[in-house]
């Protein structure tokens, strides 16, 4: 299966809404900020900020395998938030492929040296996925039960 990424449609973030079943699955997924139950047609709004890019990875057909937010809070570093994978692809690989997407969005469309996430510990999917991508545990004060992670990037010779 080849998957693209891009710029969520209105029909993908009716698919994101169906995934989210309950209010503990929204905090760990967005956070706080957004509250549930929430409508799907709202989401657009509800996960817009001027400091962030949405993206949707989708299949050969445009359903919506997964999706993420890559959010601008220090210079040259990106942080990934809002990852998630449709729940009948879990396990299949397309968490890392949704992952490297994001990165590479960061690096070469934005300019980022380097991404930052949290991740909650318990999920330990989400750890080994992280951790094998390169991302590495980084002491920060944050919600209980989470991880800050940081990957930072090799700069090419004559870039600075």
């Amino acid at each position: 299966m080849k998957y693209v990424l891009r710029t969520p449609l209105p029909h993908h973030h009716a698919e994101l809404g169906g995934w989210i079943s309950d209010a503990e699955q929204c905090l760990r997924w967005a956070g706080p900020a957004l509250a549930f139950p929430f409508d799907s047609q709202m989401l657009p709004a509800l996960l817009e900020t001027e400091v962030c890019d949405s993206y949707a990875l989708v299949d050969e057909d445009d359903r919506l395998a997964g999706f993420g937010q890559i959010f601008r809070r220090e210079p040259e570093t990106g942080h990934l938030g809002r990852i998630i994978i449709d729940p009948q692809r879990r396990k299949q690989g397309v968490g890392q492929i949704l992952c490297k997407e994001l990165i590479d969005a960061g690096a070469h469309r934005h300019g980022f040296r380097s991404m930052t996430l949290w991740v909650f510990t318990d999920n330990s999917a989400a750890v080994r996925l992280y951790s094998a991508l390169g991302f590495l545990p980084e002491a920060r004060e944050g919600m209980a039960g989470c991880q800050f992670m940081r990957l930072s990037f090799a700069v090419p010779d004559g870039a600075d």
